[in-house]
C-alpha cells in the first residue's frame, strides 16, 4: 500500500468519525427529507404543479444544493494535503449519495401515497449531478480552508458569497451571468433537464465548475508549498 493510500485511509477514518462529518450528514439528510415533504405537500397551490407530474417531481428532488452547500463547508473543515482532498472527495460521495438517496427514497413513498408509480427520466442525471457538485465543492472547500487559514472566515465568506452574492444578487440583477458563476455551474448539474432555469448545458457547467476548483486547489497547493519554504 503507498504512502497516498495509507494517508487517505486513516484520513476516511478520521474524517468518518469526526463529529462535524456526523453533524453535516445529519443535517443534510433531514433538510432533504423535510424538502421533499414540503414540496409534496404544496404540490398543486398557489400555481405551483400537481403532484405526480414531472415538474413537481423534479421540485421534489431538487436536492443538489443541500448536498453542495454541506460539502462546501465540511470541506473547509479539512486541511489541504493529497490524502485529504482524496478523503474529502470519497466523503463527498458518500454524503450526496445518502442525501439524495434519502429525499429520493422520501419522494418515491409520497408519490406511490397519491396513486403514482413512476419517476421523470431526468431524476438519475439529477442524483449524479448532485454527487459530482458536491465532489467538486467539496475540494473547493479543502483549497478555501487552507487560502484563508482561518476555518471561521472561511465558512462564513464561502456561504455568504454563495447565498447572499450569486444566489440573491447576481441570479436576480445579472441571471446570465450568474449561469457561469461557481453557483451558477453547479445549479447547472443539479437542477432537472426540463427546469429552463440554467442556459448552459451540465456537460458545460461541471468542466466550469471543475476549471474553478481546479485554480483554487493549485492556489492553495502553491501556498502550502510557499509556506513549508517560509
Amino acid at each position: 500500500m503507498t504512502a497516498i493510500a495509507r494517508l487517505t485511509r486513516a484520513e476516511l477514518r478520521k474524517l468518518a468519525t469526526t463529529p462535524a462529518f456526523l453533524i453535516t450528514l445529519a443535517i443534510a439528510v433531514a433538510l432533504s427529507v423535510i424538502s421533499v415533504v414540503a414540496n409534496a405537500y404544496n404540490a398543486g397551490k398557489n400555481g405551483t404543479a400537481p403532484l405526480g407530474t414531472d415538474a413537481a417531481t423534479y421540485q421534489m428532488l431538487k436536492l443538489g444544493v443541500v448536498c453542495f452547500l454541506a460539502m462546501l463547508v465540511l470541506g473547509i473543515v479539512a486541511a489541504l494535503v493529497t490524502a485529504k482532498a482524496i478523503a474529502v472527495a470519497i466523503a463527498a460521495v458518500v454524503l450526496s449519495g445518502l442525501t439524495f438517496g434519502l429525499g429520493l427514497a422520501t419522494t418515491v413513498v409520497e408519490l406511490h401515497a397519491h396513486g403514482v408509480h413512476h419517476l421523470p427520466p431526468g431524476t438519475t442525471g439529477m442524483l449524479a449531478g448532485s454527487v459530482a457538485a458536491a465532489t467538486l465543492f467539496g475540494l473547493i472547500g479543502v483549497a478555501l480552508g487552507y487560502i484563508t487559514r482561518s476555518t471561521v472566515a472561511a465558512v462564513v465568506g464561502a456561504v455568504g458569497w454563495v447565498v447572499v452574492a450569486e444566489y440573491a444578487l447576481v441570479h436576480t440583477v445579472a441571471p446570465q451571468l450568474f449561469n457561469w458563476l461557481i453557483s451558477g455551474t453547479a445549479t447547472a448539474l443539479t437542477n432537472p433537464p426540463t427546469s429552463g432555469n440554467t442556459a448552459i448545458t451540465p456537460l458545460t457547467g461541471a468542466a466550469v465548475l471543475g476549471g474553478y476548483t481546479a485554480v483554487l486547489l493549485a492556489l492553495a497547493t502553491w501556498l502550502v508549498r510557499r509556506r513549508d519554504v517560509a
